[in-house]
């Protein structure tokens, strides 16, 4: 109990002081989702986002650093062997906007060209907590999991840090999320943070076209890479 009134304190004390994150994350991908799931560690370079913080509210972005590239493999049929082509797509814009206050979340998602827009309420990722601790950039960080996702969400926050937030779609804990594994498709870190008293904006970007729900909007990118590509995948 004292432990949780002190945690609770630490969280009033950094939310009066309105202190503000800036911080990088990266995104290295192990394989793919879908029905044509394979490992493909290799295809796609690590991605790194974004992070800011203040006032109960954060904004994700990805820093676009490659391009969308082909990979070429080989099967046999028949004693013959055939090449076959996978192209790799890569969003040009990928921002989270997350509102805590009324648990609110906006996705604003650009690929090939074309832009798709969410708005939705944050996930409820009904959070288990397990007595394991790691050290990530020099913070302890304990371990919390979930399966309220596509994959077994494996998460790592820092009490030291009490804002209950972390990267892309993840939050909820009682701690900034400093990793999260997702399953065995993907792994998220943070590289680098700092916590200071500038008075940053977190600004709603802007909606680029009529939004629908986040599972909605995955569902609309892989319509859309289908239909001009049908060996597109996104990623």
């Amino acid at each position: 109990m004292m432990n949780r009134n002190i945690l609770f304190l630490l969280l009033i004390a950094f939310q009066a002081n309105s202190q503000s994150i800036k911080a990088t994350y990266t995104e290295k991908i192990l394989k793919t989702i879908g029905k044509d799931s394979r490992n493909n560690s290799n295809e796609i370079k690590p991605k790194t986002f974004t992070y800011s913080y203040a006032d109960k509210k954060s904004i994700t972005e990805l820093i676009p650093s490659q391009k969308s590239s082909i990979d070429t493999s080989h099967v046999e049929i028949g004693g013959r062997k055939l090449e076959t082509y996978h192209q790799i797509v890569l969003p040009t814009i990928n921002i989270t906007f997350k509102d805590l206050n009324n648990k609110s979340i906006r996705k604003e998602y650009t690929i090939s060209g074309k832009d798709f827009s969410a708005e939705d309420k944050l996930t409820e990722y009904e959070w288990t907590f397990a007595d394991e601790n790691t050290i990530i950039n020099g913070y302890t960080c304990k371990k919390a999991t979930s399966t309220k996702s596509l994959a077994p969400i494996t998460a790592w926050y820092a009490e030291e840090i009490p804002v209950n937030d972390g990267p892309g779609l993840y939050w909820g804990l009682p701690g900034l999320i400093l990793k999260v594994e997702l399953g065995d498709y993907s792994v998220i870190t943070v590289d680098k943070i700092i916590i200071s008293n500038e008075n940053i904006e977190i600004k709603e970007p802007e909606i680029k076209t009529r939004p629908v729900s986040i599972i909605q909007m995955y569902k609309n990118v892989n319509t859309y890479l289908d239909s001009i590509n049908p060996l597109a995948k996104y990623k």
